[in-house]
């Protein structure tokens, strides 16, 4: 017999099995803080509603909503020895009509995360599914809506060996220089529980999609300067290996900042801004690919604010270009129980379509 299940069903059913596990096992294994294997980890739960108010496109205007929860899980064998797990349970297909009314619909949970992890003071050695350290706007342009565009160049669920190595230069900084070199992960660990997702398959080719250690990254990351205690900065490169017949390698630059300046004792502001650069985007010669993300970040005690702007540009080998951008603006109030309520309200434009979007974030998070 066929037993089916409501979306809110397997939310509910998802988050009290995180919640249990790792509540019970991490009682169990903090009973000596020196012992090994230690648990520790984090979850952070989001609920979002989007609603798509006005558009020049009709089919465009929507109400989405839906539901993000993330746990983080490490599981040290020794003091510098680790396994480290990301899940993720949100909403994993696109609506099956352009347009559709979607609430709590979609929604599967997969690995994001699952490495082995050797840390010391300077080394940072890493092997299994995780991103590749390329751009930073992506996963923390403040507001709502501050990462969406950006998010399209986040370089996740990638079979990958990684080597970091650090360095305090002082008053000059902490900087760590890393390489990796990856493939798209095409196996198992891509599939998802609940609701099935696309999957990439190795066939279908691409870049980075090539079943094999051909694509490599390095990158630079700095902070902790005595002359600016709140400045880092970001620089990485990739080679996108590509063996799709016809198809060019595609190469990916990308360098960045934000600056955490703490005007009084109650206020602070962050600025923040990221260029990124694609040659033979997509594996298409000749096409070149731009983004520029400029955000500010500012609280006060509980409160924050943000407004940010993403731009894109695609020009073809033709000279042909499009253009895409997005800015929003968002504000929000975090209560002494953990819980944080943010609206924020977007207007994006693509190929000359304006869409005018208000949202609304409920968020809760914990550490064990």
């Amino acid at each position: 017999m066929h037993i089916q299940t409501s979306p809110k069903t397997c939310l509910g059913v998802f988050s009290a099995s995180i919640v249990l596990a790792t509540t019970c096992f991490g009682q169990v294994l903090a009973s000596d803080s020196n012992a090994y294997p230690a648990l520790s980890g984090s979850i952070s739960f989001e609920a979002q509603n989007d609603f798509a108010f006005a558009s020049d496109d009709t089919t465009n205007e929507f109400n989405n909503l839906f539901v993000t929860i993330e746990p983080q899980i490490k599981l040290a064998l020794t003091k510098k020895v680790s396994i480290n797990s990301g899940l993720v349970f949100e909403q994993v297909q696109e609506p099956a009509v352009k347009g559709d009314n979607r609430t709590f619909a979609d929604h599967g949970a997969y690995i994001q995360v699952l490495t082995l992890d050797f840390q010391d003071d300077t080394t940072h050695l890493s092997a299994g599914k995780m991103h590749v350290n390329f751009g930073k706007a992506w996963d923390i342009a403040p507001g709502v809506f501050g990462t969406d565009l950006a998010g399209e160049y986040e370089m996740a669920e990638n079979i990958s060996v990684l080597a970091a190595y650090s360095h305090d230069f002082g008053t000059g900084g902490n900087h760590t220089i890393s390489a990796q070199t990856y493939m798209l992960d095409t196996s198992g660990l891509a599939e998802s529980a609940f609701t099935r997702r696309k999957k990439t398959r190795e066939a279908a080719g691409g870049p980075g999609n090539t079943g094999d250690f051909s694509s490599f990254a390095v990158s630079l990351d700095g902070d902790g300067f005595s002359f600016a205690e709140g400045l880092t900065y970001h620089v990485a490169f990739v080679h996108n290996a590509n063996e799709t017949t016809g198809a060019e390698d595609e190469h990916r630059f990308a360098i960045g900042g934000a600056y955490d300046v703490a005007v009084s004792e109650n206020v602070s502001v962050t600025p923040l801004v990221e260029y990124v650069k694609f040659n033979d985007a997509d594996g298409t010669a000749g096409q070149d690919r731009d983004y520029l993300t400029l955000a500010l970040g500012a609280s006060y005690k509980s409160w924050n604010a943000a407004v940010s702007g993403t731009f894109k540009e695609t020009e073809t080998r033709n000279g042909a270009e499009t253009r895409e951008e997005l800015l929003q603006i968002s504000a929000g109030y975090a209560f002494e129980s953990g819980i944080g309520l943010d609206v924020a309200y977007k207007r994006t434009r693509n190929a000359g379509v304006d869409t005018d979007v208000f949202g609304t974030l409920l968020t809760y998070g914990f550490e064990f």
